[in-house]
């Protein structure tokens, strides 16, 4: 595990750049050391040139910010996974695909470093995420956090004893994929194996899902949203399901990480009035032996940064940079 870094600083570190970069969009911001996003750009990620697509991209849109008002002399990337952070590849990610084809491994900082004229340093995005919850967020100050984020595929990120937790090799834990259903045919996660948690929690997974018992046409994640809200009965079974599994995801990560909190964030968690109150539930039963003495049922909590985790959380990795 590494410990969370220090903010001492010079005036002249005062900013850094920083990326988020997902399965549907990049973004690109000035990012102050208090937290403060000075200006930030988004648009949607283009996978269909490759990594040299991206990485123009990624040039592009900081070129657009006014990176030299601020004296910036490092970047931070939070990015999709697998990737190793330390070595700063890209090993495959799971959700960047070029016609159907994944990427295989991408040297994306020195690709990066050599574009930008400046270091870079690279971080998962649940990870950055989490370190943003510690460091503004609903885990601030918390010694033992998890951050499940929920956009295109399933982010997890632990922080315990108060320092992120890295699996070995120094690589990100990809705690998304552990497997709560190893033979359901239904559930094909974008890592070709069945039942990864992702598999049933991301937002698209859900809606293929959704629209594949109900044999319709693909529905977005959103429609069945509506349509739940709605009091549409299928649609509620379809986030009943959901709740289930995501009781079963969290009790994973509770047993593996003992959070005393597990932040929901990404696109996704703005459905949670639809499933987190029966996921609670859910997960209590599933933690009813598990809560004596030391009660490992954590609080359940929304994170407030909407899509600004991934900015935030590569801003603080690029700062240790600095440090």
């Amino acid at each position: 595990m590494s410990r969370l870094m220090s903010t001492s600083h010079s005036q002249s570190e005062s900013h850094v750049l920083a990326f988020d970069l997902g399965g549907t969009k990049v973004a690109a911001a000035i990012v102050a050391r208090d937290g403060t996003i000075v200006q930030e750009l988004k648009e949607p990620v283009k996978l269909d040139q490759g990594p040299k697509g991206l990485v123009e991209q990624m040039m592009h849109l900081s070129q657009s910010l006014p990176l030299k008002q601020y004296s910036i002399r490092v970047a931070g990337v939070a990015s999709a996974g697998p990737l190793d952070p330390k070595q700063g590849l890209l090993l495959n990610p799971t959700n960047f695909l070029t016609e159907g084809q994944g990427w295989g491994v991408v040297p994306l900082v020195e690709l990066l470093t050599r574009a930008l004229s400046m270091p870079v340093v690279l971080e998962n995005d649940a990870a950055a995420a989490a370190l943003a919850e510690n460091w503004l967020g609903q885990g601030q100050g918390v010694e033992n956090l998890v951050v499940m984020t929920l956009g295109t595929g399933l982010g997890v990120a632990a922080i315990a004893n108060g320092a992120l937790v890295r699996s070995g090799r120094g690589l990100h834990p990809e705690a998304g994929h552990v497997t709560l259903k190893f033979d359901d045919t239904t559930a094909l996660c974008n890592c070709g194996r069945f039942g990864c948690a992702e598999a049933y929690l991301s937002g698209p997974h859900f809606a293929r899902r959704a629209s594949s018992r109900w044999g319709s046409s693909p529905l977005s994640a959103n429609y069945i949203a509506e349509r739940a809200q709605a009091g549409d009965a299928h649609a509620l079974a379809a986030f009943s399901e959901y709740a289930q599994q995501m009781a079963a995801a969290m009790a994973n990560y509770c047993v593996l990480y003992g959070p005393e909190i597990i932040v929901l964030a990404g696109g996704f968690s703005r459905a949670v009035p639809l499933y987190l109150d029966q996921a609670k539930g859910h997960l209590q039963q599933q933690l009813a032996r598990r809560r004596e003495d030391v009660d490992l049922m954590p609080q359940l909590k929304i994170s407030r940064f909407q899509e600004e985790a991934g900015v935030l959380g590569a801003a603080r990795v690029a700062f240790a940079e600095l440090t």
